[in-house]
């Protein structure tokens, strides 16, 4: 991740600028074209030039009308922005003599990011040399890019087949980072408190920045936390304690490279999975293939067989289920509520299955919204817990109480990196099995817990002192 990719001024107007050089072919676009697709065909690299000239009219006018979100560091949840920033961002870090423009000199982001278009313009016809020699404009370099990462236009294929459910130990503790996968300094300290937990297995609730690509999947891989020794990131992962959910940013390149790159890698066969031992069970879904679903819409839907699986689950062998998904069931925020809306349809059909029942579901963890948060049990069917702030820097929530129409909020999570500052510090989850007692802590990226609280398989989720169920509090773990 790049300081200049995730400023939204910034990557608007360049996409402005690179829109206007496709309206007008000259010979360093043919050539970025050229070079983007290996190929010197005239009539080639002029289709692609048309196709891109509409791809960047489109993704111009919704850059300019995302509305600004609590996220300090620019995430656009459009696909083709959320790309163009993946391009801006590995051109930035990559070509040496452009990282002196970016996080190395601060005062570059403040004398030019902040100005007006122009001084935009002018940065971005600036001319560099690239690693392998090739000399390009800034912009033509984005243009280059955006076509070697060979995205696709549709959904890449599902994974077949349904997991066998895997047994975790009695007592074990399993790590939950969400909305983590940049390489920026937050996700570094976030692994880095991960690794000093020990955990027995982590799981990433999906989300790496800023589309998915092949190169941001790898970046993720790198960073990963679980390793055959954990004292040692330049040791394997550890296949066995590592799992991964897919996130809407995956989606921006069809899922291709979380398919190819991170499931291999965590030899994990499908984007769901089943972990559970005699007390607890953990189901991880995928809400993402289907932007934000988890009913098929037919037998044919690829996300049908996750769907069946689900339902088996919940039906055969009661234990008390958890849910982590990337999308949010609920949320205390009014664009996020009706976000949210199919998938909370969604859930309220499968429990009304026969022998599934209300109570199928004792807690949900998720993210996509980059707070953290923990939701009133009492106004639910499940306990929910928002922890999506695992990397990307955002304002210190603001709010006190709900938005009209939305789900209650018992505690919001209001730590600060540090104080004055107004950036919310990264998070994750630490939930720790013991027999049929669950604790869970969450602790931020200087190893300080936010809160704490207790669950018990063996009773409903609302009995018990409701001081057990979340304490805030402000200590070193």
């Amino acid at each position: 991740m790049h300081e200049a990719a995730g400023n939204q001024r910034f990557v608007s107007q360049s996409i402005v600028h690179i829109r206007e050089q496709l309206a007008n072919p000259t010979p360093e676009l043919t050539d970025a074209i050229s070079s983007g697709i290996g190929s010197t065909d005239a009539a080639s690299i002029e289709g692609q030039r048309v196709q891109l000239a509409a791809h960047f009219e489109e993704i111009a006018k919704e850059s300019q009308q995302e509305p600004l979100r609590q996220d300090k560091h620019y995430v656009s949840r459009f696909d083709g922005v959320g790309l163009f920033q993946s391009a801006l961002s590995k051109i930035f870090d990559a070509v040496p003599n452009l990282q002196s423009y970016g996080d190395w000199n601060p005062l570059w982001v403040i004398t030019e990011i902040e100005k007006f278009a122009y001084e935009v313009k002018g940065f971005m016809n600036r001319v560099h040399q690239d690693d392998a020699g090739k000399e390009q404009s800034v912009w033509a370099a984005i243009v280059t890019e955006i076509l070697r990462m060979k995205t696709v236009d549709n959904r890449a294929p599902y994974p077949t087949g349904v997991p066998d459910s895997v047994t975790i130990p009695a007592n074990c503790a399993v790590a939950l980072l969400a909305d983590w996968g940049g390489e920026n300094d937050a996700a570094k300290r976030v692994a880095d408190v991960t690794r000093k937990r020990h955990p027995d297995i982590a799981v990433h609730l999906g989300d790496i920045y800023y589309g998915g690509t092949e190169s941001e999947c790898k970046h993720f891989l790198n960073l990963w936390p679980m390793r055959d020794t954990m004292d040692d990131m330049n040791s394997p992962i550890q296949t066995e304690g590592s799992w991964a959910l897919i996130g809407n940013h995956e989606m921006y390149c069809g899922g291709e490279y979380f398919f190819k790159t991170v499931l291999p890698a965590f030899a994990q066969k499908q984007p769901f999975f089943c972990l559970e031992n005699d007390n607890w069970r953990i189901l991880g879904l995928d809400t993402a293939y289907a932007d934000g679903r988890l009913k098929p819409q037919s037998e044919e839907d690829p996300i049908f067989a996750q769907w069946n699986w689900l339902i088996d689950k919940l039906r055969s062998n009661k234990k008390a289920t958890i849910f982590l998904t990337h999308h949010q069931p609920v949320s205390a925020h009014q664009e996020d509520f009706k976000d949210s809306e199919p998938l909370r349809n969604d859930i309220e059909e499968l429990l009304r299955l026969d022998g599934v029942g209300d109570d199928a579901i004792y807690g949900w963890f998720f993210g996509h919204e980059h707070r953290c948060a923990v939701y009133r049990d009492s106004t639910l069917k499940f306990n929910a817990r928002l922890i999506g702030n695992g990397c990307i820097p955002h304002e210190v929530e603001k709010a006190t109480t709900a938005d009209p129409g939305c789900t209650e909020v018992d505690f919001f999570n209001k730590k600060e990196v540090a104080p004055g500052t107004d950036t919310a510090a990264s998070m994750f989850a630490m939930l720790t099995f013991m027999g049929p007692k669950l604790l869970i802590e969450y602790v931020d990226e200087s190893n300080s817990l936010w809160g704490q609280e207790t669950w018990d398989s063996t009773k409903n989720r609302l009995e018990g002192n409701p001081a057990d169920r979340f304490t805030e509090c402000d200590g070193v773990k």
